[in-house]
């Protein structure tokens, strides 16, 4: 977008905020479609509850369109959030990956909040995401906002070090819908659909499902991994949402979800896995603009059931996850916005393999944030929230510890602070702040203890004194716009730490009330962190590129040896990242191209003799796309991703193979 044009749609954006935060229909739920042709951009409103540039928010955040997810031709969410600069995707197999933000990634990697419109897909029971479980189909993805460094304060629960936004076409708003169909290398075949049912101006509904079965790599089969090659990794999913304009000033809304997903990957003990899962969720919602501001109450809930097989255990796990919110977005004056918001939530997990005990937490939160138009050029955002945890336990003493140590709570707080400063009309300076907490997940809580154990016995339990981590961050960002290649460079500082982190704990037994104990959940130590990242970004006629760089350097304190907890965040945070995303479009011919390269890492893999760590050396990955619209309806696609090579060792994870797929979309 010409930057020219930046100062009139600054104008457009104050009255449309306005009208967002007075009227009707537009303040209950917004039509990123219209916002988007305003403004020439993509449009969030998660940060703040207005409408704002990705380059307006008080945070680090990328905006990834439709268009952008069509032409990568990536057939997962993974493979879309590779490009962006500051993700790490690690991939374990044909099916299983991690995504972390600046760094820290791991197996079941329990830092990241992400989100469908708003409401949560990571998973309680250990704060991870099972991206394949995630109900929603490429097609059907409007956008996916990325920010980075800890938003507790702003996004909520579990947003330690970043949020992932996925926006879906509203079935309000939009009239939309596709199917897909693709077939590939590793004997991988999927079929989804989805689409908007609209009815008039009051009501509308989306409906969505598809799924995908691929075979797992064939490289590096050992006799530890062979039990688990023998499975394929599958997808299934279903969802249908709904949204309905009551009257002028309400809107309620319906959402279910169901999903079933197995798949091989890597444990945060550093040990190999093929689990599956299967989940389900309800959600309603209701929002008014009031007299007193636009008031929105959501009640949610959510289970999963797991099978899991590793190297030298398995489990079974139930969880039963349980939310109700309510807020006011208040407009105090033409520059001031003010946001309250409450929230419950009920976190319980079910003792494996005896039955008969129930673990968890229930957490109560107040929060409030200040959004204010200082000057036409200068924004201060500030956020702040309170949560009380407290714990929960039913059933016979969980030895090795008493029902004192579960009636324990306590509280915490996080915070938020921007400001953007737009120096010129082609720059604009970010400083901001944030301390995101990390409450303990069901797993680091849970026992399963029915009956006194003999004396001197060794238990493997949860620890009902693990302290929640604690992560804070500093950042300095600067953005300028460059009008000749339609596009903006980018450079930011930043800095973390990170206390109390928490680990399993399976190697260093601790004595307590008598029983030596392997703690499923300990603080041992901490970890900080300097991030550099420069962008640029441009496009001049039909070309198209994103450059990237991010610079990492890591400072471990860990209390004990890091092969005993099998991470060690100096060795497996990569200190130098370089992306670069190209592509050409000509006519109905799109092309598009992904380079990655990566420094030397270091992982632990567990193995029958113990824990040894792999060393994943520098390369050059490349994923790579090639498109055609035959009509304007239907498109096809020929696609690949780690082209370069036969097999590549991507992670710690036995070598991964090259991918390639084909896919028709027809626009329904």
């Amino acid at each position: 977008m010409k930057m020219a044009m930046i100062m009139p749609s600054r104008l457009i954006l104050a009255a449309a905020t306005s009208m967002a935060l007075a009227q009707g229909a537009m303040a209950q739920s917004m039509d990123y479609g219209s916002l988007q042709d305003l403004f020439g951009e993509p449009v969030t409103t998660s940060a703040t509850g207005k409408p704002q540039r990705a380059s307006e928010v008080p945070a680090t955040m990328t905006i990834v369109t439709a268009d952008e997810i069509t032409k990568s031709g990536a057939r997962t969410l993974p493979d879309v959030l590779n490009r962006v600069v500051g993700i790490d995707v690690l991939q374990w197999s044909s099916t299983g990956t991690d995504v972390g933000v600046r760094g820290y990634n791991q197996g079941g990697n329990p830092r990241l909040l992400v989100l469908v419109n708003g409401r949560q897909v990571y998973q309680d029971f250990y704060g991870i995401t099972l991206w394949s479980s995630i109900p929603v189909q490429m097609s059907e993805i409007r956008q996916i906002e990325v920010v980075k460094g800890p938003q507790s304060a702003l996004f909520g629960f579990n947003a330690v070090s970043g949020v992932i936004n996925i926006v879906t076409y509203n079935p309000l708003y939009d009239n939309a819908g596709a199917a897909d169909i693709s077939f590939g290398t590793q004997n991988f075949r999927e079929i989804n659909a989805f689409k908007t049912l609209k009815f008039g101006n009051w009501g509308g509904v989306r409906v969505s499902a598809g799924g995908w079965t691929a075979d797992p790599f064939d490289s590096s089969r050992t006799p530890l991994t062979n039990r688990f090659y023998d499975k394929d990794g599958q997808r299934r999913t279903a969802s249908l949402d709904s949204l309905f304009q009551v009257n002028p000033d309400t809107q309620v809304g319906f959402e279910t979800t169901w999903a079933r997903q197995s798949e091989f990957a890597l444990i945060p003990s550093g040990g190999l896995g093929m689990g599956s899962y299967t989940t389900y969720s309800f959600k309603g919602n209701v929002k008014a603009n009031t007299g007193i501001g636009l008031l929105e109450g959501t009640i949610y809930h959510s289970n999963l059931k797991t099978n899991g097989h590793y190297t030298t255990s398995s489990s079974q796990i139930n969880t039963d996850t349980t939310i109700a919110q309510v807020q006011d977005l208040i407009k105090l004056t033409d520059r001031l916005t003010s946001r309250v918001a409450g929230e419950f939530r009920e976190n319980k997990i079910d003792s494996w393999p005896v039955k008969g005990i129930t673990t968890g937490y229930r957490n109560y939160a107040l929060s409030t944030m200040f959004d204010w138009q200082a000057s036409a050029d200068i924004s201060l955002t500030a956020a702040v929230r309170w949560d009380h945890t407290a714990l929960l336990h039913t059933g016979p003493r969980p030895y090795p510890f008493s029902e004192a140590d579960y009636d324990r709570s306590f509280d915490n707080i996080s915070y938020n602070g921007g400001i953007v400063w737009r120096v010129t009309p082609q720059d604009s300076l970010l400083l901001s702040t944030g301390r995101g907490v990390g409450a303990p997940n069901l797993i680091e809580l849970s026992n399963s203890s029915v009956s006194k154990p003999p004396p001197g016995q060794l238990i493997i339990s949860g620890n009902p004194n693990i302290n929640p981590s604690i992560t804070t961050s500093y950042e300095v960002g600067w953005r300028h716009a460059i009008d000749s290649i339609n596009g903006f460079g980018r450079f930011s500082v930043s800095h973390q730490k990170t206390k109390d982190l928490r680990f399993i704990n399976l190697a260093s037994a601790k004595l307590i009330n008598g029983y030596p104990t392997f703690l499923l959940g300990d603080n041992l130590g901490s970890s900080k962190a300097w991030n550099l990242e420069a962008e640029l970004q441009g496009r001049v006629e039909a070309f198209r590129w994103n450059l990237s760089w991010m610079w990492m350097d890591t400072n471990d304190d860990i209390k004990i040896a890091n092969v005993l907890i099998g991470q060690n965040f100096e060795k497996s945070n990569a200190r130098n990242t370089v992306k670069a995303n190209l592509g050409w479009d000509s006519g109905p011919w799109s092309t598009d191209l992904s380079l990655r390269w990566q420094s030397t890492t270091y992982r632990y893999l567990e193995i029958q003799a113990g824990k040894t760590l792999v060393e994943i050396k520098p390369g050059l990955m490349a994923q790579a796309s090639v498109g055609y619209q035959v009509t304007p309806d239907l498109r096809l696609s020929l696609s690949g991703a780690d082209l370069l090579r036969n097999e590549t060792q991507l992670s710690s994870a036995p070598k991964a193979e090259r991918r390639v797929w084909a896919t028709a979309s027809y626009k329904l």
